[in-house]
């Protein structure tokens, strides 16, 4: 249009010329690109007291970052200068007043003709922005008839560092890019801040409340220190608290960033899609009116009788947790009876569902959480069987794959009708770290065209319907505490709680059955709708859906089939329970939250005061350290969600996330999330070999691996924990070191990784300057933490140079790593082996002598699973399969108790019980697969290079192995061992569009000897390797379709692996195998056990004979097992060693 109209203004004889047509268009070119730029940038009017010398430097630093920003334009005055004329505001589109100073306001800043001109500019379109001390100027200007007022809070670094700063309810424009929240105060030492804002039950009358206070991960919900006003066509915003322009600050991008998005804001130069304010109106439950036209419902039907894929039986039910998850819901309850919660990501949608059922010739209500079914818990639901006189009731609870949609089916069997009471709460409680005052109005009714109750909250986006295919005789619903009956009425009972509470009674025949639906979100009705009229129609598609889809999970990834029936189903159990954690929340995105429990447990009731289903949002450190072990059977597209969230929740800086909770607040104290990411990123790409997608993850890569190195603030090549955040150790007598050793050994690592992945990508240069310095941190592991004196490592560096010297179990992490010295591994595995640290159902992080030792102490001497895999896996990289094996069933077989199916966060350090927050724990579950997987078969990928080493290293007792669906970027390999006597065949079955290179080194027992190796028939020359632990072999093979190893061997002898096996309760026998040893003839095998006890050992031999036995009598053989008697002498101390030795003939 515009060239159109210059054409007919201009001369046509001057376009016929090609200079002159060059320099027109060049003109126009420039001149509109020039007025471009000039609309888009924002003028703002800096405005300051006339008194010489007043706040320098704040002045100074404030006109300093306006002058700075490419998008923004100054201009400065004085209230002096716009008390003579208005005028001066003109062209301002900001006007951006800072003022940090306790001291009484000059009168010029009351002045009338001021407060007149400032009034008239914001009317007609103007925006102010007032900072600090300068948040009182609302009342001043008559935007606010309520004064603020003052508070201190200080800035104290208690070992998470100092960060401050606001957060709004949800999103806000000023929080663009920034999550919805900003820490932008980070001082460097210590200080005292100001606050001025509405506090406790002040709030301002006119204004709207942007943000609350916000330190760690606490949203102090009544400290309101924003504030937005609308005037005539213009906005003033006041900001009350930490903008502090000159101060020492490590998050001045995060406060640069703020302030851009209020000029933005206030000046209308972005479009934005949403906007929340707190609101403080005191929350109202109402009744509401809908009357959905009527569907059409088919009659509930018995369900198929399907075996499912795997199910675990249990005649008593108990107390014990349970839970069944979608990727959109998850309800929870105890065995018993009832479900205690469900929750829709990020609200819990229902709780305190209670079934009752009632006889004809009985009044008394025969509530199901007081009775004891059988159970049969399958990975797609749990059903529960109660029985009763002449009658029983199946109840059978599953959720949709990726629905927020749950089923809970009823069939009943009697010689006589009853009734069935169905009651329930709903409060609609927004996930932690909000208050549950945010929820807003609640509104419900009874829908009788859907047959089904609706709750909706008042922000039009958190609903849930709960309905039937059978119609209810009687329903009720209301503002109640509780629903009860009375004589023959289903009625509401009133009280101070803000719930909503419902109830209904159905007829049951004789041979009857009953579904009820649920569907929640936050995403509003119509969808739920949708859901609801697809769930009624056909309630057992969604059963049918669950069973399918766990099948084809366990069909499609790595699946392991040993001797060992109990580790087999373990084992499946392990990649159900991990896969379970993969969450779906809309608007955020889909990762692996952490764990999952009710509300009801953890921190001493605190979850259930700030709405925390346990951990059951995503975590940064859980969600790698739980990824590796998808990437180990194949899960490669969930792991790429997890690294598509940790880039879209990327801090400024480059740092990772800890905790995104679900309901969108996120906050980044750990330090070690970061260069777990890289890990993670580096070993997907080795997976997977998906370079596509990580060239286009390079720049989120290569700014975490820069932030890393800006935590080194020292130069002594060690990132820190000082100022950053915890490492692993949150709090505790371990807590406290500027750079752990496992935040130092996982940085090395990181450097690692990324060096690969920079070659990867062609960038050689920067790969070797990675490789240069991860070989420095390593040689700093191996020498400077290396404590000479206790034969271990220092569990941490201070900031003074010093270290700790507690010994802790997360020495495990370089060994884990491959990053320690050969002649350090064996005095620390030891260790490991040994009582101090091993229980019989895991390891403890401290030892059990230690002065720091507590049993439930969550970072000084409970047993985690997590650290158990850790040791398992140290174990595996350094030789010691049979400890290894040892510790990871330990894991393993948790799955038979209390969460059945599941993996307990934490268990006691002294007594086989759970001790933790989750009773079903994420990095839990993958510390039964990655043991497995990476530890005893040895597998490291490098898809990219089309490459794949197994080392296999099994109980010297097991005949065969099957390994199906081993993923190597798009290779599948099938693997299968056999052996009969000295002959050990191993079978590879290879897919793929180009031949997979295999390292294969399988171990063999110390002593065994090598006779012949053929592949596919032919004799093949190979490198064999013997000492006085092991004998193995490395083969490398170029596979296309199949090939076939024999092994011809003789000899060899071994310790089968100790597995101990506890009950709930028990107390640890504490008989362990350190260490084994083979010389000549003779196998020395180093025990320790309780002083005066009596042990048994089994010793599997091949081709030889035992002369005799010193320490140790051998009591039985069966074939090639031998047992043998240990008796542990009585001493003072509570654990003794003995060494026992078998020569041989």
């Amino acid at each position: 249009m515009l060239s159109i109209t210059i054409h007919k203004i201009i001369p046509r004889i001057f376009f016929k010329t090609g200079i002159g047509c060059l320099l027109f268009f060049g003109a126009i070119l420039f001149l509109s690109c020039e007025n471009f730029t000039w609309q888009q940038k924002i003028t703002v009017g800096f405005i300051y007291n006339d008194i010489n010398g007043e706040l320098e430097d704040e002045k100074k630093a404030a006109i300093e970052f306006v002058e700075q920003n490419n998008n923004l334009r100054l201009k400065t005055f004085t209230f002096g200068q716009l008390g003579k004329t208005k005028e001066i505001l003109n062209g301002i589109d900001v006007l951006w007043f800072h003022r940090v100073d306790t001291a009484h306001a000059p009168n010029i800043i009351t002045e009338p003709q001021v407060l007149s001109s400032l009034k008239d500019f914001v009317q007609k379109g103007g925006n102010i922005l007032l900072t600090q001390d300068a948040f009182p100027y609302i009342v001043d200007l008559g935007l606010e008839t309520e004064s603020p007022q003052i508070r201190y809070v200080e800035a104290r670094d208690s070992g998470y560092g100092r960060k401050i700063g606001l957060h709004a309810f949800k999103e806000h424009p000023v929080f663009d890019g920034l999550f919805g929240g900003a820490n932008i105060y980070n001082p460097y030492q210590d200080v005292l801040c100001r606050q001025n804002g509405y506090f406790d039950d002040s709030f301002p009358k006119n204004g709207k409340v942007i943000a609350v206070d916000w330190s760690y991960i606490h949203l102090r919900e009544n400290s309101k220190l924003m504030v937005e006003y609308e005037y005539g066509r213009g906005k003033v915003i006041a900001v009350g608290a930490y903008v502090y322009m000159a101060e020492s600050n490590y998050h001045k991008n995060h406060l640069s960033l703020f302030l851009e998005n209020i000029f933005n804001y206030l000046a209308e130069r972005k479009e934005f899609e949403k906007k929340y304010y707190w609101d403080y109106q005191p929350n109202l439950i109402r009744h509401f009116e809908k009357d959905t036209p009527s569907i059409d419902i088919p009659s509930s039907k018995v369900w198929d009788k399907s075996p499912g894929s795997i199910t675990l039986y249990s005649r008593d039910a108990s107390e014990d947790f349970w839970d069944i998850a979608g990727q959109r819901l998850v309800i929870m309850g105890k065995e018993r009876g009832g479900i205690e919660e469900i929750w829709a990501h990020p609200l819990m949608a229902l709780r305190d569902y209670e079934v009752g059922i009632q006889f004809t010739d009985n009044d008394s209500i025969h509530w199901l959480n007081n009775q004891n079914p059988e159970l049969e818990i399958r990975p797609e639901s749990i059903t529960r069987q109660y029985k009763f006189k002449r009658a029983y009731l199946k109840e059978i609870v599953t959720t949709s794959i990726d629905q927020p949609t749950g089923v809970i089916h009823y069939e009943y069997r009697g010689v006589y009708s009853a009734k069935i009471i169905i009651r329930f709460k709903s409060n609609m409680r927004f996930m932690w770290p909000y208050s549950q005052e945010v929820t807003g109005n609640l509104f419900y009714t009874w829908d009788p065209g859907m047959n089904a109750f609706i709750i909706k909250g008042g922000n039009k986006e958190f609903g849930l319907i709960l309905g039937s295919n059978s119609r209810p005789n009687q329903h009720v619903i209301g503002p109640y505490n509780e629903v009860i009956k009375s004589d023959t009425l289903l009625m509401g009972v009133e009280g101070e709680n803000f719930l909503v509470s419902g109830g209904l009674e159905f007829n049951l025949e004789a041979n009857d059955n009953l579904d009820m639906i649920i569907t929640a979100s936050n995403e509003g009705l119509v969808e739920l709708e949708k859901n609801y009229k697809a769930a009624i129609i056909n309630p057992q598609a969604i059963h049918i859906e669950a069973i399918e889809s766990t099948r084809g999970f366990l069909a499609e990834h790595t699946q392991v089939i040993t001797p060992n029936s109990v580790l087999n189903e373990g084992y499946r159990w392990a990649l159900i329970g991990a896969n379970r954690f993969y969450v779906d929340t809309p608007g955020l995105g889909q990762s692996l939250v952490a764990g999952y429990s009710t509300t009801a447990t953890g921190w001493d009731g605190d979850h259930q005061i700030n709405g925390r289903p346990g951990y059951a949002w995503y975590f940064g450190r859980d969600a790698q350290w739980s990824a590796f072990a998808l990437l180990n059977y194949g899960d490669f597209e969930k792991v790429k969600s997890v690294l598509k969230i940790f880039q879209d929740y990327q801090d400024l800086n480059g740092k990772i996330f800890h905790e995104l909770s679900t309901s969108g607040v996120v906050h980044y104290d750990a330090a070690d999330a970061t260069p777990l990411y890289i890990v993670l990123a580096g070993r997907y790409l080795k997976h997977s070999g998906d370079l596509k997608f990580i060239r286009k993850s390079w720049p989120y890569i290569k700014k975490a691996v820069d932030f890393c190195f800006s935590t080194d603030t020292n130069n002594d090549h060690l990132i820190e924990n000082t100022n950053v955040g915890h490492g692993w150790v949150e709090g505790g007598g371990l807590f406290g070191s500027n750079s752990t050793l496992y935040l130092s050994s996982s940085w090395a690592e990181a450097l690692k990784e990324v060096a690969y992945i920079a070659s990867s990508l062609g960038y050689t240069e920067q790969s070797l300057e990675y490789l240069k310095e991860h070989e420095i941190v390593k040689k700093i592991i191996n020498e400077e933490y290396w404590n000479e004196k206790d034969n271990f490592f220092y569990h941490g560096k201070n900031i003074d140079g010093s270290f700790n010297p507690e010994v802790t179990i997360l020495a495990a992490i370089p060994l884990l790593f491959n990053q320690i010295e050969k002649n350090k591994t064996s005095p620390v595995l030891e260790k490991f082996g040994q009582n101090g640290f091993s229980s019989d159902w895991g390891v403890r992080i401290v030892l059990e002598e230690s002065e720091l030792f507590n049993p439930r102490g969550y970072h000084t001497g409970s047993v985690w699973p997590l650290f158990t895999g850790w040791t398992a896996l140290a174990e595996y990289k350094n030789g010691n399969s049979n400890q290894g094996y040892t510790h990871m069933m330990n894991n393993l077989l948790v799955y038979r108790y209390w969460a059945k199916g599941f993996i307990e966060e934490v268990l006691n350090g002294l007594e086989y019980k759970p001790s933790g927050v989750c009773r079903h724990q994420g990095w839990s579950q993958t510390m039964v697969s990655q043991p497995i997987l990476e530890g005893m078969l040895g597998m490291e990928p490098n898809a990219f290079e089309h490459k794949v080493s197994l080392s296999p290293g099994l109980p010297v007792n097991w005949d065969s192995l099957t390994v199906n669906h081993i993923k190597i970027g798009n290779h599948n390999l099938d693997f299968k061992m056999n052996r009969i006597e000295g002959r050990t065949t191993y079978q590879f079955t290879h897919k793929g569009r180009r031949p997979l290179l295999l390292t294969f080194s399988p171990f063999f027992p110390p002593g065994t000897k090598i006779h012949s190796v053929k592949l596919n028939g032919k004799e093949y020359k190979t490198q064999i390797n013997a000492n006085s632990f092991q004998t193995h072999l490395k083969l490398n093979l170029e596979l296309k379709k199949y090939a076939t190893v024999d092994v011809e061997h003789s000899g060899g002898i071994d310790v089968i692996p100790l597995v101990p096996n506890p009950k709930p309760g028990y107390k640890s026998k504490g008989f362990r195998l350190l260490s084994t040893e083979y010389k000549a003839m003779e196998f020395l095998i180093e025990l320790q056990g309780q002083s005066g006890s009596n042990e048994v050992i089994e010793l599997y031999l091949l081709d030889r004979k035992i002369d005799r036995v010193d320490n140790a009598k051998l009591i039985d053989r069966k074939g090639n097992i031998h047992k043998l008697a240990v008796s542990f002498k009585k001493d003072k101390t509570r654990y003794v060693n003995e060494t026992v030795k078998v020569l041989l003939k």
